[in-house]
């Protein structure tokens, strides 16, 4: 892919393990210049990104592995290099990331650009997370078990353009079809920070393209593209037929692209037909026997064709082309149905045990009929018994009788044709439909558009299926190469014959006729040299289709077969890799896809051998091994989770405690240090001992977080010498959004003696009302004296309290088991909470689009930002009479947002964003941070800052917060900050590290 400065670039991915156990993901894309780099959090697995040059955006590579190395390589504990991020998700104690390590341009350049990869290596990193929530054995299982989930060679993607769609698609690379996208929830957390094409639309199936032509000349290239759905997963005999999602097992989408290559800056004539494969489209199934008689087929006796007419209208909407022609202005008049052809291949004989399904599939058309769901539509069906029409008749004439009944339903079809135009100021030449985006230059125009679809269908949609899916498109490849002027006439192969500039085609010219163009016009003319006469008319233009109606020996002596068996080699790959997708196997009775070649009869006593052999493979996987192989599809699809891993949380919690967050008062230690206690928050220092002063009676912590959030839990590191006894026994939890207004939401936690290094998580309420518990008599079991040391870790009751998403302070109060006695001794100390989805609030985007309206609307209640003055309650002093007291919760039942999720809920009990007591006696209300910072300025933190980034100086970050605060507040501080400013400058806030002189 071209790069923005004119070279072309490949994405570089390095997951980096430091020796401290932290994991970065440093990754530079193809369509970016500069370089980011991804913390995954060692405690919750979640993963950081601030996009902050100099702290996670580097020039380069090499300039961010330096920056998390110190220079030094031996920092690292391992290193792994990839071509491309498949997904990642945290799952428990671990943190799952899947890459790409090799990968293999199986359709290497696509008209108008582009490159389609298959995966052809992948790699499972398993991180450790710090995070004590408790995993039963088959919960590791399941983990352990999604690693063997078969990725290599099956799965493929294009980072230059959407692909989840018929080519070319009209839709842009990150708005995907999620029918077709895989890994769509193992590449939430990447969206979730804001880097959505750090990891790839991952697409299931087959992807790859072979070059053709006469005369030893290149003259077209041919790519067969085939889209596995996910809305029906699974094995073979577990997901057949129709689901809740309206869609059939093994339903696949294929593509078959035609084009003709050309040079740089030149037109690129293509065409696409496009089809269907999949199990019938009703609510049944089968079951397997442990003999090796065949399975007994079922079909629900309850509502079996519920949802059958849902299926057909996808699948008309998607492949519904009758506004397009019009549109463009072309000769056709408008197509007043949808087609929808279904090729049903299955056993139609008496004492068949396939024959329930063909009753089936003929009522189930006809009840959709009767239904009048789907009035645009036309529904046919076919049925076609391919094994008995093989036996009685043999393979040649039951591939003519399949040509017979397909001629019809694919003539009325068709295909899709157009060309690639390099340069967009060429668009007015078009006359068809205009195709263009961002994700490429240049523009599509398609002069016409295929409508309707053809969809095949056996038991399994595997064998059967794509043998006679080949030979309906081996007809279509034909009537594509004649229309793009490239002949397969073995008896006219005079080789590639040039075309107009729309592309269409020209047969190739009897013996003794030449073409020429008109020196004045350019007007193409054709001369017979046998009778010495000119023309303007071609002299015997090509039949369309004329290979339908040939017998199949005929269709054999009359065509240049290596093209045709370029073909198929394609579909036996392609069946290859959707049999063993759904079986376990590759694809039987193959041999047939041979026929065209000359040695095809040998390969008959080979197939038959290598199907029994397929045929025992299938019926042991099937019987053993479908079922993990179910439940890796579904844990990678992010699918039923509550039953295979029920710890994983929708909402996974971040560490705000980390910096950006630090200590608003320095935390006293026995033994020299200039930190101030910064070590306590950072992860560099899991094993850190920290000291303090001795006989000290309480010791007192406030944590200015890294960001405003709802607090939920406080996870303590137990670090301590040679006597247990030493680390603290009990702690206060006081939470605000200032230090004026810190309430208590926890009292007297018990802290057990552990062993060192224990992690010990403990829930945090809401703010607590003393009025609720005096009412429910919380507060008697606060105090209770016969309290257990251990009910708070393993019997915890949250008690019930107000969320509030902007608290920004906590303060910890740690009492030691023994006054007085020894010095308490403390360890990591890390705060989780859950954040409003801050960047979607500010690009629109996501779950966080819909919060400013709802803020709107109750700010005219209340300015949560508002001191009730008229100036800018940060431009200096205020009197504690002018601060209005905190709004309590309103009991009516407006409509509120949900703000972990983004939807409209009502509201009951939720906390009005309000600030509290913010004034500061006389002073700058800023000043308490600058103090703060001046005696955090020598902390250790978790990130060395270099002393130039691009140019700038290093307080470049704060000279931008401090530009951030004047245009929202005004230079001399004399406008109010809104909600949405408030917020903006609270996200604009530099690490502290950025203050330091």
């Amino acid at each position: 892919m071209e790069s923005a400065g004119g070279g072309t670039m490949e994405t570089s991915v390095i997951v980096v393990t430091l020796d401290t156990g932290e994991v970065y993901i440093i990754v530079s894309l193809s369509s970016r210049l500069d370089t980011q780099v991804i913390h995954v959090d060692p405690t919750t697995g979640a993963l950081r990104y601030n996009a902050k040059p100099g702290f996670d955006v580097f020039k380069s590579e090499k300039e961010a592995l330096d920056y998390i190395t110190n220079g030094s390589h031996w920092l690292r504990k391992s290193t792994t290099y990839a071509h491309a991020i498949l997904g990642y998700a945290a799952l428990g104690s671990f943190g799952m990331l899947l890459v790409a390590t090799k990968l293999t341009a199986s359709v290497p350049n696509l008209p108008g650009g582009g490159c389609v990869y298959t995966v052809t290596e992948s790699q499972w990193i398993k991180i450790s997370l710090q995070n004590p929530q408790p995993q039963g054995k088959g919960e590791v299982k399941n983990v352990n078990e999604l690693t063997d989930l078969d990725i290599d060679g099956k799965h493929y993607f294009c980072d230059a353009r959407d692909i989840t769609r018929p080519f070319p698609s009209r839709m842009c690379l990150h708005e995907p079809d999620d029918e077709f996208v895989w890994n769509a929830w193992f590449s939430m957390p990447f969206k979730n920070i804001g880097l959505p094409q750090h990891c790839v639309t991952l697409l299931q199936g087959f992807a790859e393209c072979r070059s053709f032509g006469t005369l030893g000349k290149l003259e077209g290239i041919v790519a067969l593209i085939a889209r596995r759905s996910r809305l029906h997963p699974g094995t073979r005999y577990l997901a057949r037929g129709l689901n809740s999602c309206f869609s059939t097992g093994n339903e696949v989408e294929c593509e078959q692209i035609v084009w003709v290559p050309r040079g740089a800056g030149q037109t690129v004539p293509f065409n696409t037909y496009v089809w269907r494969r999949g199990t019938i489209p009703i609510w049944w199934g089968a079951e397997l026997k442990i003999t090796a008689a065949e399975a007994e087929i079922y079909v629900s006796d309850r509502d079996p064709y519920k949802g059958s007419s849902e299926y057909y209208q996808r699948l008309s909407k998607r492949y519904d082309a009758r506004n397009l022609d019009v549109a463009v202005g072309g000769s056709q008049n408008r197509k007043a149905l949808v087609p929808i052809v279904c090729i049903n291949l299955l056993r139609n004989g008496e004492g068949k045990s396939e024959c329930i399904l063909v009753q089936h599939f003929e009522e189930s058309l006809n009840y959709i009929r009767s239904t009048g769901k789907l009035p645009y539509t036309r529904i046919h069906l076919i049925n076609y018994d391919w094994h008995a029409s093989i036996k009685l008749k043999g393979e040649q004439q039951t591939i003519e009788g399949l040509w017979k009944h397909l001629k019809a339903p694919t003539v009325s079809i068709g295909i899709s044709e157009g060309d690639f135009l390099p340069s967009r100021e060429r668009i007015k030449e078009c006359r068809g439909e205009i195709i263009c985006n961002d994700d490429f230059k240049g523009a599509f125009c398609l002069r016409s558009h295929q409508n309707g679809v053809i969809r095949f269908n056996c038991a399994d949609s595997l064998d059967r299926t794509n043998a006679a899916s080949y030979f309906g498109s081996l007809q279509v490849f034909v009537e594509q190469c004649r229309r793009l002027g490239i002949s397969l006439d073995s008896d006219l192969a005079y080789g590639y014959q040039s075309m107009t500039n729309y592309g269409g085609y020209i047969a190739p010219l009897p013996p003794g006729w030449e073409k020429r163009s008109d020196a004045v016009t350019g007007k193409t003319f054709y001369i017979d040299h046998n009778t010495r006469t000119t023309t303007w008319m071609h002299p015997c233009p090509d039949k369309p289709w004329k290979r339908f109606d040939m017998a199949f020996e005929e269709f054999k002596r009359t065509t240049i077969l290596p093209p045709v068996s370029q073909l198929a080699d394609l579909f036996l790959l392609a069946g290859d890799i959707h049999a063993t997708l759904y079986t376990g196997s590759k694809a039987m009775h193959s041999q047939i896809l041979s026929i065209f070649n000359e040695d095809a009869g040998k390969y008959k006593q080979f197939s038959a051998a290598q199907n029994m052999k397929i045929t025992l493979q299938r019926r042991y996987k099937n019987a053993v091994v479908d079922s993990s192989r179910q439940k890796q599809l579904e844990m990678f699809l992010g699918m039923r989770l509550f039953k295979h891993l029920p710890s994983v949380s929708f909402h996974p919690l971040n560490v705000v405690s980390r910096p950006s967050g630090f200590f608003l008062k320095p935390v006293a230690n026995m033994f020299p240090s200039s930190n101030g206690g910064a070590s306590l928050l950072s992860f560099k220092r899991k094993d850190l001992v920290w000291v303090c002063p001795q006989a000290a009676d309480v010791i007192e912590l406030f944590i200015y977080l890294g960001e405003p959030c709802h607090v939920c839990q406080l996870l303590l590191t137990i670090s301590h010498g040679a006597d247990d006894s030493t680390y603290p026994s009990t702690v206060d939890v006081r939470t605000g959004r200032s230090l004026d207004g810190l309430k208590l939401v926890l009292e007297g936690a018990s802290i057990p003696q552990c062993v060192n290094g224990t992690n010990l998580l403990i829930p945090l309420p809401g703010l607590i009302s003393p009025e609720d518990m005096a009412v429910t008599g919380a507060g008697a079991r606060l105090h209770a004296q016969d309290t257990s040391t251990l009910p708070l870790l393993y019997d915890f009751e949250e008690l019930e309290g107000e969320l509030d998403f902007l608290t920004r302070v906590v303060a910890l109060t740690f009492y030691p088991a023994v006054s007085g006695r020894s010095p308490i001794t403390l360890g990591e100390i890390e705060v989780l909470g859950v954040s409003l989805p801050w960047r979607g609030v500010f690009t629109n985007e996501g779950p966080g689009a819909t919060l400013p309206e709802h803020t709107r609307k109750i700010q005219n209640e209340t300015n949560p930002f508002s001191s009730g003055l008229d100036t800018n309650p940060f431009s200096g002093a205020s009197s504690n009479e002018n601060v209005p007291p905190p709004v309590q919760p309103s009991a009516s039942g407006n409509n509120l947002v949900d703000l972990l999720t983004g939807e409209v809920m009502l509201s009951e009990h939720v906390a009005q964003p309000v600030i509290g007591n913010t004034e500061d006696k006389g002073g700058d209300l800023l000043d308490f941070l600058d103090q703060a910072i001046v005696e955090y300025h020598g902390a250790e933190t978790d990130h060395k800052f270099p002393s130039s980034h691009d140019g700038r100086s290093p307080d470049s970050s704060s000279q931008k917060y401090i530009d951030c605060l004047k245009s929202c507040a005004g230079p001399h501080m004399e406008r109010k900050l809104d909600f949405m400013g408030a917020m903006k400058l609270e996200i604009e806030r530099p690490p502290a590290e950025h203050f330091c002189c």
